[in-house]
Formats: C-alpha cells, sequence, structure tokens
C-alpha cells in the first residue's frame, strides 16, 4: 500500500517533478496551449535567463503569444527579451516571478529543444555581458545570499540552497516567496514535517491546501487530510472530490470512495472516469 500511495502521488501532482533543476522557456498561444519549448541557463541575476534566440522568432511570428518561464511546477511571465549577440543568436530573457501560475499542461507532451551546446560555449560572455547591462548596486551586493541560494538550488546543493533560505527569513519573516521555495525543497528532499511546518505559514489557499493534503497522503494520515479538504474555502472544488475520493480508496472506504465518483460526475467528467478507474 505504500507503494500504491506514492504512485497516486505521482499522478495527481504529474508536472512537480519536471525541470526541478532545469528552466525552459515555453511558447504559449492565445488558447493558452504550449506550441514549443526550449531549455535555457541561469545567469548570476536570478530573473535574467539565456537562451537561444529561436522562441523569440517563433514568439514575433505567432500573434497573440507568450513566452513562460518554466521552473518546477510553476510558471513565470517573460516580461522582455534582450538580443545579447545577434550573430551567435544568444539571447537574455527577463522574468517577472510576481507573475506566477501553477503549470496546468504537461511540458512532456510539448517538443522540446534541449541543446543548449551554444549557451555552455558562451558562458563566460553571457555573464560578463549580463554584469555589463544590469550592474549589482552597492544594496544588492550586500544582500546578494538570495542569488546564491538560488545557484545552489539551480546546481542541486538543495541542503546548501535551504540554509541560505532560511537564513534569509530570519529577516524577511513573512516572505511568502521564500517560504514557498522552502517548504517545495524541503517535499524534494523527502523531509514532509519540515514541508508541512512551511506549508501552514502560507496563505490558505486552494493551491497550498492541495499541497498540504498532499504530505499528509504520503505520511498516511488520512483523517488530517480529509479535514484539510473539507476547508469551506475549497470543499466543493471538483478537485477536491477528486483527492478525497482517493483517501477514501487507500483507507479501505470504498462506498465512500465511490459517493465522490458520483459527485464528481456533475461538475467534472474526466476527474470523475480517472477516480471510477482507480476503484476498479
Amino acid at each position: 500500500m505504500k507503494h500504491a500511495v506514492f504512485l497516486i502521488i505521482f499522478l495527481l501532482f504529474p508536472f512537480t517533478v519536471f525541470a526541478e533543476n532545469s528552466f525552459y522557456i515555453f511558447l504559449v498561444d492565445e488558447n493558452s496551449q504550449p506550441l514549443l519549448g526550449y531549455k535555457v541557463l541561469p545567469t548570476q541575476k536570478e530573473d535574467i535567463f539565456s537562451g537561444k534566440i529561436e522562441p523569440v522568432k517563433k514568439w514575433i511570428t505567432i500573434t497573440k503569444s507568450d513566452l513562460f518561464l518554466v521552473s518546477g511546477s510553476y510558471l513565470y511571465k517573460v516580461k522582455d527579451s534582450i538580443i545579447l549577440d545577434k550573430a551567435k543568436g544568444i539571447v537574455l530573457f527577463l522574468i517577472d516571478f510576481n507573475e506566477r501560475k501553477s503549470l496546468y499542461f504537461n511540458p512532456e507532451e510539448t517538443k522540446i529543444d534541449r541543446d543548449v551546446g551554444l549557451l555552455i560555449k558562451n558562458k563566460n560572455l553571457i555573464f560578463k555581458k549580463v554584469e555589463e547591462k544590469f550592474p549589482l548596486t552597492d544594496k544588492k551586493k550586500e544582500v546578494d545570499a538570495l542569488t546564491l541560494a538560488n545557484q545552489y538550488e539551480t546546481s542541486g546543493q538543495i541542503e546548501k540552497a535551504l540554509t541560505l533560505y532560511e537564513e534569509i527569513l530570519k529577516n524577511q519573516p513573512v516572505n511568502t516567496q521564500i517560504i514557498d521555495k522552502v517548504a517545495t525543497l524541503y517535499y524534494r528532499i523527502g523531509n514532509f514535517a519540515k514541508a508541512k511546518d512551511y506549508l501552514m505559514k502560507l496563505p490558505q489557499n486552494q493551491e497550498n491546501i492541495i499541497k498540504l493534503a498532499g504530505i499528509l497522503l504520503i505520511e498516511r494520515k488520512f483523517e488530517e487530510a480529509l479535514k484539510v479538504l473539507n476547508n469551506p474555502a475549497i470543499r466543493n472544488l471538483p478537485y477536491c472530490h477528486y483527492l478525497k475520493g482517493i483517501i477514501y480508496y487507500l483507507s479501505g472506504q470504498k462506498n465512500e470512495a465511490y459517493s465522490e465518483v458520483i459527485e464528481l460526475s456533475k461538475h467534472n467528467k474526466e476527474l470523475s472516469q480517472s477516480l471510477r478507474d482507480l476503484l476498479r
């Protein structure tokens, strides 16, 4: 049953495992459908990434399209792009981390260009140009722990990143972006107790409540998970009925699970069918 729990969590949150230590620019059309993806590399500035010129060319030719950075399970709006070297075809993407939304599509179902050989070959040039175009102020240099923490995170040195992020939180205890990042990193390394502690400090919106319920599922704390999902703010949402159906299934309450299938059929046929298939 323990393996079943982990499998179900993976199915519930399929996009959280995509690009945990990588970054991609996706071209999204006017119907919010992803068209193409391109791997990009971070620079010494946490909100600037280097990439090839191809996504910009596509964006120009496809009307009403947008560029988004995909990192982990989130989309971030590209607020600007700067051609760094036209001859080499290297571009800088400037990211607005305030415009974040949950990843709603499966990136692996979209064609992705993962070739970053050009960017690696010209890394020193890119970093030099970034420094010239976006020089750090003295104040920024004093608080550059955030950039270093981000670099540790990107390179997979999660423990070092967590140490720095938590140091930052001592001076910025209500910085929800950092709190969310710390919660996510603790979740990634399997420290669910810590992840849960930080999630509880975040606004209890739909996204965070579902994350908390997912952790409780992994911990097999089914009753607690049900209490979380019965939050008045979200308990009538189709996805909550879906999660409750899975909890009932895992805890052996088949009749209650089928009741959630029936309730889901009134609101979301796809989720209802998915839950019905699980119960068979």
